[in-house]
C-alpha cells in the first residue's frame, strides 16, 4: 500500500512540475501551442466589432469597477450589453449609472420567463444576444475585471477564420477574507494550469468567465438557446464548436476574477459544484484528477511508514509551483496566501469525493440534479443564492 501511495505522490509531483512549466512557457510566449495562426487575414484589415455580453444577478464584489473595466478597452470596436432578469435586481441600479456615464453600455431586462427554470445565465445571454450586433460575441461575467487591451488581444485570435471559440485564463484578485483567499488559490493552482494542460493536449476546456465565440460559429451550433438546459454551458459550447468544425483556442490573456469577501463554506461549495460538472462530463478524466494533487498521497505514505521529509518536500514543491504560476500570470498573491496551499490541497482532496455520492447542485437560487454532460434535471427554487 505504501508503494502505491508513493507512486501516486511521485506522479502528482511530476504532473505539478509539468503543469507549472507549461503555464510559464505559455505565458512567456504569449501564444497557443501551435505554429502560429493559420490562414490569417492581414492585421490592418482585421478590426471586428465585438459585443460584450454581461449577465447580472446581484451585487458582485466591486461590480462598478468590473463593469467600468469593460468600457476602457482600446484597439477594438465594441459594445457592452448588460442583461438582468429582474428590474429590482440591485445590480440594475449600478448598470443604469454606468449607462448614464458611457454610451457603450446598453441594458436588457427580462426575457423568456420559462428559460429561468434552466440555466439562468444562459437565459440572460439569450436576451442579450438578441440585441448584439458584433461579429464576435464575448461573454464576460460581472465579477470579471478586464485590462484595457484584453478584448483586442482576444479578438485578434479570430484572424484565423478556423477559430470559432476563444477562452481566456483568469485568476482571483482582491481577496480580503479567508474563504476568498482559498477560492483565489484554487483558481490559480488548479483551474489555470488545468486549462493550459488541456490546451497542450488539444482538448477543449472552456470556462465561461471570459470567453468569446464568432458569430458564424454561434449560428452553426444553434445559438445560446441550445444550451438552456445544461449547467456547464461554457464547456458544452466549446465541444459543440469543435464538433461544428471550428477550432477552440486558449488565449494567453489573463483576466481577474474579483472576489473580495467569501465564506469558506461558499468557496468550497463553488469548488464542489465545479467538481460535479467535470464528473458529469467524464468520470474517468475526473478520477484521474486526483493525481494532480500529490500532497495527500505523500501524507498517506508517511502515515504508512515513509520518511516524513517526503511530505515536507512535496508541500514545499506545491508552494513553489503556485508561486511560479502567480508570477507567470501576474496574479496578485501574498506570501501568507501561498502558505495556505497545503491546506487548500487537503480541502480540495476531500471535496473531490463528493461527486461520487451526490449529484445535486445549488446556484443562483435554484437546486437541481445534473445528468450526463451537466444536463439539468428536477430544477427547484431554493432560498440559497450561492454562486
Amino acid at each position: 500500500m505504501m508503494l502505491l501511495t508513493l507512486i501516486a505522490a511521485a506522479t502528482g509531483v511530476a504532473l505539478t512540475i509539468v503543469q507549472a512549466v507549461l503555464t510559464v512557457l505559455f505565458r512567456a510566449r504569449q501564444r497557443f501551442f501551435v505554429l502560429g495562426l493559420r490562414r490569417q487575414a492581414s492585421p490592418s484589415s482585421f478590426r471586428p466589432d465585438v459585443s460584450i455580453l454581461t449577465p447580472l444577478c446581484g451585487l458582485e464584489d466591486d461590480l462598478h469597477g468590473n463593469l467600468e473595466s469593460l468600457v476602457r478597452q482600446r484597439g477594438v470596436d465594441f459594445e457592452v450589453i448588460l442583461s438582468a432578469a429582474d428590474p429590482d435586481d440591485p445590480a440594475v441600479a449600478v448598470a443604469r449609472r454606468m449607462i448614464d456615464a458611457d454610451p457603450h453600455f446598453r441594458l436588457v431586462i427580462g426575457g423568456d420567463a420559462a428559460l429561468e427554470r434552466g440555466n439562468r445565465k444562459v437565459a440572460r445571454l439569450i436576451a442579450a444576444a438578441g440585441q448584439a450586433r458584433g461579429d464576435i460575441v464575448m461573454i464576460s461575467d460581472s465579477n470579471a475585471r478586464l485590462g484595457p487591451d484584453d478584448v483586442a488581444r482576444m479578438a485578434a485570435i479570430f484572424r484565423d477564420p478556423d477559430v470559432g471559440c476563444v477562452s481566456n485564463l483568469f485568476t482571483g484578485a482582491g481577496a480580503q477574507s479567508f474563504g476568498a483567499s482559498i477560492e483565489s488559490l484554487h483558481l490559480l493552482s488548479f483551474v489555470v494550469p488545468g486549462n493550459v494542460l488541456a490546451a497542450f493536449a488539444n482538448v477543449p476546456c472552456v470556462v465561461g468567465k471570459s470567453m468569446a465565440i464568432s458569430r458564424s460559429a454561434l449560428e452553426a451550433i444553434g445559438g445560446f438557446e441550445r444550451f438552456a438546459g445544461v449547467l456547464a454551458e461554457d464547456q458544452a459550447i466549446g465541444l459543440a464548436v469543435r464538433d461544428a468544425g471550428f477550432r477552440v483556442v486558449l488565449s494567453p490573456v489573463v483576466v481577474r476574477n474579483v472576489v473580495v469577501r467569501r465564506s469558506l463554506r461558499r468557496a468550497l461549495a463553488r469548488q464542489v459544484r465545479w467538481d460535479k460538472i467535470r464528473f458529469a462530463f467524464s468520470k474517468w478524466m475526473y478520477s484521474a484528477e486526483f493525481l494532480l494533487n500529490p500532497l495527500p498521497f505523500a501524507l498517506a505514505a508517511v502515515a504508512l511508514g515513509a520518511p516524513w521529509m517526503i511530505a515536507v518536500a512535496t508541500g514545499i514543491l506545491r508552494v513553489v509551483s503556485v508561486a511560479l504560476l502567480a508570477r507567470a500570470t501576474e496574479a496578485p498573491i501574498r506570501l501568507r496566501e501561498l502558505l495556505l496551499v497545503p491546506l487548500l490541497d487537503l480541502l480540495q482532496f476531500g471535496a473531490q469525493f463528493i461527486p461520487y455520492m451526490d449529484d445535486r447542485v445549488t446556484w443562483r437560487g435554484h437546486t437541481a440534479r445534473i445528468g450526463r454532460h451537466s444536463v439539468l434535471m428536477h430544477v427547484t427554487e431554493t432560498h440559497s443564492a450561492a454562486a
